[in-house]
């Protein structure tokens, strides 16, 4: 679509009017061809063009086809420039001046196409006939051709040191140096554009090149208020980039000791020494930028130079220092702290400190580190405006592995009372869904671990927390949730039932021989509980998936199946590893050694898939670490062997807390029978002592009349 005149842009395509044989003569640098094309014969040295005697006579045709341009609207001198071609160039800029200001659909001049594509001779040759053309017209009110500008804002000096011509750039500055302070239409400023590329032979030539005197902020202008700094100190990691911003530096600190009498550097930061305070629009200086990203490197520069950097916050309060902890960066973290060492008495708006911002965003490692850090021990309790320890975040935020690194400090307090007045506990308990649910879910361990841990609640009425819980199991997300699982668990119930029904018909090597072995006993037996086990639990998915069976039976059917499917899982391992026994080691004078490996390892191998199979059997275990740090080895064994899971599973409203230790007992018992069953049915494979004493008295007189023939 066409825009508007007014806009100063032109149809994205034109018709094109070029004539064909100019287009190849400047597309393929065939000089012959556009002196042909143009009605031009050259002088004797070469380098005077004059139009032949048939020409003159048409009324200078060749200014007319000059004129013709392509469907994106590029002159014949567009296409010369940005291949590069200087004596077309010459030619045509001889030909007709008024077309070096000539703009495509883009409007892009010949000048930013050769820019872009890097051929300094043709941007010479432009820039000087521009300036003879200006002399001679007297014109001085006309704009520039160096301050021409493209459809997006952008100089030619911007597409320079996008493409990476260096020696471009250092002709567009010092042919202009006020160019630098063009800033395109998205707020880039060439200086900002060459940080960003982290191109530091750019950066020098345009602060060597940055003319004396108060200049405009454009020069290091960018996006949203950002400085070239901003973007220099992103890119500082890089060989090149960090000797750019460590020359910047270096700049610093040498006009702070020069007096005033000497002469004055054109680099910007001697002309703007406070550049490393400047702020963009939401607050951030360079060191927000190097902390969130990281950058060691650029923060100990920064802070060598000004110190109090590290004290400017954002427009939500937030200072390097929480920047560098939402992000997990210790080592920064760590340098904050050595140069200025109150920061961990810095709060955002929010009241919160560095550990409140490494939680709330779930940076484990860091929060590890300031956990074994005697320096950031007074964080442990420290509340935030609304009251919030870094317990209560890591809580609310479902971080299991760091409620665990708190409660495993002694320091911490498990107990304390937000604004709201309620404790972690409290905080867990609404967090935990009181639905059917994982027990190994981040709610439920958290709230196993404070409970177990000695963390207690509010004091206040247990029945207002009812209204938050009543209908839970009859509302449409519970429901839903029976839906899915009767249809997961069908499958699986399903088939195991398939699997355990043919395996008594395709018994492994010889029933009558295998009869008496305790493998094929236990295969036997293995083999018909896990087919009881899986049809029990499909009858009672069954009921489950109905709706017309009441919600508090559905959820029933539901636990009673899931931990039938588990032990017939457990037991169909079990069959398997003895079936593969069986046919590995047929009866007989033993197993050889080949033979008595893979037992063992079908062995090994049987019992590693029966212990983590079901990786939520185990969740107590993932809460030992805590509870020891808390009550030593004499508390772990009360917590597990008294009375108190059992209260806490039903303060976590379980329906059934027994079934959790009906699937460790039968876990247990599952790799018991496993183990033994192999060890019992290898030694009874093995011969008694006396067979095998006289199978050696048997075969020594054979041995003896091969020896000694008659």
């Amino acid at each position: 679509m066409a825009m508007s005149p007014s806009a100063g842009v032109a149809a994205r395509h034109t018709p094109h009017t070029m004539n064909h044989e100019l287009l190849r003569a400047a597309a393929t640098g065939d000089k012959a061809l556009l002196e042909r094309v143009l009605g031009l014969r050259s002088s004797s040295n070469g380098v005077v063009w004059h139009l032949r005697q048939e020409d003159t006579q048409k009324g200078g045709s060749s200014r007319s086809c000059l004129k013709g341009v392509t469907s994106e609207g590029n002159t014949a001198l567009h296409t010369a420039a940005e291949r590069g071609y200087l004596e077309h160039v010459r030619i045509m800029c001889g030909l007709d001046a008024s077309l070096i200001k000539s703009r495509n659909n883009l409007r892009n001049t010949p000048l930013i196409c050769a820019a872009r594509a890097g051929h300094v001779d043709v941007v010479c040759f432009l820039i000087e006939h521009d300036a003879s053309a200006v002399l001679e017209s007297g014109c001085v009110d006309e704009e520039p051709m160096l301050r021409a500008r493209n459809s997006e804002g952008a100089t030619a000096m911007h597409e320079a040191i996008r493409n990476g011509h260096e020696a471009v750039l250092q002709k567009l500055v010092s042919a202009d140096g006020a160019l630098a302070a063009a800033v395109d239409a998205k707020g880039f400023s060439p200086l900002y554009l060459a940080a960003a590329l982290g191109r530091a032979d750019m950066v020098n030539v345009l602060i060597g090149g940055s003319p004396d005197g108060v200049k405009s902020p454009a020069y290091y202008a960018g996006p949203d208020g950002q400085t070239a700094l901003h973007a220099a100190v992103l890119v500082s990691e890089g060989k090149t980039a960090f000797c750019s911003i460590s020359y910047i530096l270096d700049v610093v600190h040498d006009s702070c000791v020069v007096t005033g009498f000497q002469e004055m550097s054109k680099s910007l930061w001697r002309w703007e020494p406070t550049l490393a305070k400047k702020v963009d629009n939401f607050g951030n200086t360079a060191l927000h930028h190097a902390a969130s990203a990281g950058k060691i490197g650029a923060v100990k520069l920064l802070l060598l130079e000004d110190s109090s950097l590290a004290y400017i916050p954002d427009v939500d309060g937030l200072f390097p220092v929480h920047t560098a902890a939402k992000m997990g960066k210790m080592d920064v973290i760590e340098q904050l702290m050595e140069t200025c060492p109150n920061c961990d008495d810095l709060l955002d708006n929010k009241g919160r400190n560095v550990l409140h911002c490494a939680i709330e965003h779930k940076k484990e490692k860091a929060v590890q580190h300031m956990c074994k850090n005697p320096r950031f021990g007074r964080m442990m309790n420290a509340r935030d405006s609304r009251g919030n320890t870094p317990l209560h975040l890591a809580v609310k935020h479902g971080c299991d592995r760091i409620v665990i690194l708190l409660v495993k400090d002694v320091k911490v307090n498990l107990s304390t009372m937000n604004n709201d007045g309620e404790t972690p506990l409290d905080v867990a308990i609404n967090e935990v869904d009181h639905g059917y649910t994982y027990p190994m879910n981040p709610e439920v361990l958290i709230a196993q671990c404070l409970v177990w841990c000695g963390a207690h609640r509010s004091p206040r009425r247990r029945d207002e927390y009812l209204n938050k819980r009543r209908g839970v199991r009859g509302s449409e997300k519970e429901l839903s949730k029976y839906t899915n699982l009767t249809q997961n668990r069908a499958i699986g119930s399903v088939l195991i039932a398939t699997v355990t029904f043919a395996a008594p018909f395709t018994l492994p090597g010889s029933a009558a021989d295998a009869a008496e072995r305790p493998a094929f006993r236990s295969f036997i037996l293995s083999n018909a509980l896990a087919f009881l086990c899986s049809t029990v639990a499909t009858c009672l998915l069954m009921y489950a998936g109905l709706n017309t069976v009441h919600p508090r039976y559905r959820s029933r059917y539901h636990v009673w199946s899931s931990n039938l499917l588990h032990v017939g899982v457990l037991l169909v391992i079990a069959t398997f590893a003895f079936g593969v026994h069986l046919t590995l080691s047929p009866p007989g004078t033993g197993a050889p050694v080949p033979v008595g490996n893979l037992n063992a390892a079908v062995c090994a191998m049987a019992c590693v898939s029966v212990v983590f199979t079901h990786p939520g059997t185990w969740w107590p275990m993932v809460l030992a670490r805590p509870i020891w740090a808390r009550l030593g080895l004499k508390g772990l064994s009360s917590v597990l062997l008294g009375p108190r899971p059992i209260p806490c599973q039903k303060l976590l409203l379980s329906r059934t807390p027994w079934l959790n230790l009906f699937k460790m007992l039968a876990t247990l018992l599952i790799l018991a029978s496993i183990l033994a069953t192999f060890l019992w049915d290898m030694a009874y494979l093995l011969p008694p002592p006396h067979h095998r004493f006289s199978s050696t008295l048997l075969q020594q007189p054979q041995c003896q009349s091969y020896s000694h023939p008659t």
